[in-house]
């Protein structure tokens, strides 16, 4: 029932969104098959930690694929591991495959640095899952944003350095 917490903010907040029910997606590949009939940039949502257990999440277009030795490089950070799913719920009450922005509603103590890929600044509307993987929320870019300053985590846009596949 996390969703409907999620769900009650925007709307106390006069947050628009458009919900997509749907089956559940693990992975971008998973998503492909929903994700035609939504609107809007498509997210990739990684929760990550450095040796000094700095909390990261990231968030980025569904078709990159991120060279994280590359992104912590640039950003002052060091090397990443994914986070254990026990840090995922502690941190942003999500369960392995419904990591969301979203969950930083959780994260009151802002533990959290939230980097969002600045091509999402590009589209109208972007879809992250609503603190579970079988539904999606479409919302324009602008109350997206609106949603992370008043939890108080606005986010580091960044530009995604995409991995080199080697043939």
């Amino acid at each position: 029932m996390a969703h409907v917490k999620c769900l009650d903010f925007l709307k106390n907040h006069s947050i628009d969104f458009e919900l997509y029910q749907h089956v559940s997606v693990f992975t971008t590949s998973e998503s492909e098959k929903i994700k035609q009939d939504i609107p809007g940039a498509h997210s990739k949502n990684l929760f990550l930690k450095d040796k000094k257990k700095n909390y990261v999440l990231l968030s980025v277009l569904d078709t990159k694929k991120v060279d994280l030795t590359a992104f912590s490089k640039s950003y002052g950070k060091g090397r990443f591991s994914f986070a254990s799913d026990e840090d995922l719920m502690y941190f942003l009450g999500v369960i392995p495959g419904s990591v969301t922005p979203y969950g930083l509603l959780n994260d009151i103590a802002r533990n959290v640095i939230f980097y969002l890929d600045q091509d999402f600044l590009k589209s109208d509307h972007v879809n992250f899952h609503p603190l579970r993987n079988d539904m999606t929320l479409n919302v324009s870019t602008y109350d997206f944003l609106k949603f992370c300053e008043i939890v108080n985590h606005p986010p580091i846009c960044v530009e995604i350095i995409e991995k080199i596949e080697s043939t």
